[in-house]
C-alpha cells in the first residue's frame, strides 16, 4: 500500500463524513486538488505535510492519546525487553482484529423470513 493511500485511509478513519470542501478546509489544500489527490493523482509533499498535520492535530485531542504515550515511554524505561514484546505483539493483534472486522461482510440471507 502507498503512503499517500495510507494517509487518506488514516484521515477518512478520523473523518469519515468529510466531504471534499470539508477537506479542503480542513488541509488548506484547494477544493480541485482534494478531488484528484482522492482519484489517485500523486500528492506532493506539502499536501501529505498538511493532511498528516491535521491527523496529528485530532489524535492530540484525544485524552487518550497523551495518556498512550505516557505509558509508552514509562513502559520503555521500566519493563524488559520480553515484557514489551509482549505488549507490542497485543497491539498487533489489536490492529489486525480491526482490519479484519473493516473488511468483513456480512452475508444477506435473502431466503430468511422474519416473523
Amino acid at each position: 500500500m502507498s503512503l499517500q493511500k495510507k494517509i487518506i485511509d488514516r484521515y477518512r478513519i478520523l473523518f469519515p463524513k468529510d466531504n471534499l470542501r470539508q477537506i479542503s478546509e480542513r488541509t488548506g489544500i484547494q477544493l480541485t486538488r482534494v478531488y484528484r489527490l482522492l482519484n489517485g493523482k500523486a500528492m506532493k509533499t506539502h499536501e501529505y505535510e498538511a493532511i498528516e498535520n491535521v491527523i496529528k492535530e485530532s489524535i492530540k485531542v484525544n485524552p487518550n492519546y497523551s495518556r498512550f504515550e505516557n505509558l509508552f515511554e514509562q513502559a520503555s524505561e521500566t519493563l524488559t525487553n520480553h515484557e514489551i514484546g509482549e505488549i507490542a505483539d497485543y497491539i498487533e493483534r489489536k490492529i489486525e482484529n480491526k482490519k479484519y472486522a473493516r473488511t468483513y461482510i456480512y452475508p444477506v440471507f435473502e431466503d430468511a423470513i422474519i416473523a
